[in-house]
């Protein structure tokens, strides 16, 4: 059977997270779509979890064994998927389905597109105060609509078409962070992207997360970035630019969102908080495309 889109999502021994954000995907998965899973060969009872999952027939597709990390597991499951669009979900972080399926919708009817982005929001379990933060990339995709210079947008944003992954390629094991050098890497392609004015998900940073467990790898990787491709648009905000992103976020969401949540919070109370956050910041957007 072929799908009109894959959720595809890597783990390891994540399984405390996955059985707060494996059920909302599930509640949110359309008829036309699967939901593709690998496993780096978790020990924790994630494989017994998605074996159970699988038996009942939510989840379309799992395989667990060693891997060589993030990309190689994504890698896998975008081979594995049959739908026309893939959307990487990951195990620890909260989506907006409605803007999911608007970019969905868009993406069908418009088969030229390659990839799709967005902004989002992120917030934090490391921090004594957990403030939600805006991830804006929406002005390095403007200026790349003008002068084509690479930019990079988070892969927690992308929906790829599959048949495009002969043009952008798979993604490169060399990295620990996977979306850094792909994002840069199909902007200074000769790809088709657009650019959702809605946020799409929220990330969720603890200590797990691989952002904050190879915290001193993304520095270097960035490095490597700014020599592999020349301008680059948007590896660093500057203080001006963080503070216009802050403004217009705050307008959004509302003055009260620079409060913090709480002196310590845990992660269901975390995933809570910003998917209220999401859900209130695109009750206010008009979607459409930049």
């Amino acid at each position: 059977m072929e799908f009109a889109l894959s959720y595809i999502m890597t783990t390891y021994n994540k399984l405390t997270y996955l059985k707060v954000t494996l059920p909302l995907l599930i509640a949110a998965c359309k008829n036309d779509e699967e939901i593709v899973i690998v496993d780096g060969g978790s020990s924790d009872g994630t494989v017994e979890y998605l074996k159970e999952l699988y038996g009942q027939k939510k989840i379309h597709q799992f395989i667990s064994e060693k891997d060589f990390g993030e990309a190689h597991g994504t890698n896998k499951a975008i081979l594995m998927a049959k739908g026309e669009l893939l959307k990487i979900i990951t195990d620890d972080d909260i989506f907006d389905f409605r803007v999911i399926e608007f970019c969905k919708n868009h993406l069908l009817k418009n088969k030229e597109i390659d990839i799709c982005g967005s902004d989002g929001i992120s917030c934090s379990s490391l921090n004594k105060t957990n403030d939600l933060k805006p991830t804006i990339y929406r002005d390095g995709f403007l200026e790349w609509k003008v002068n084509k210079k690479p930019f990079l947008f988070c892969g927690l944003s992308y929906m790829i078409r599959k048949s495009s992954i002969s043009k952008l390629g798979l993604l490169s094991t060399q990295f620990k962070i996977i979306d850094i050098e792909y994002s840069v890497r199909v902007s200074s392609l000769n790809a088709n992207i657009v650019f959702c004015n809605a946020y799409s998900f929220s990330n969720i940073v603890g200590p797990d997360s691989n952002s904050n467990k190879f915290f001193n790898a993304i520095k270097q990787e960035k490095k490597s970035l700014m020599y592999l491709y020349k301008n680059i648009s948007n590896l660093n905000y500057s203080i001006e630019l963080k503070h216009i992103i802050k403004t217009n976020l705050e307008n959004l969401i509302g003055k009260n969102k620079t409060k913090p949540i709480q002196n310590t919070i845990s992660y269901i109370e975390l995933v809570k908080e910003s998917s209220l956050a999401l859900t209130k910041i695109n009750s206010k957007i008009e979607f459409s495309f930049l």
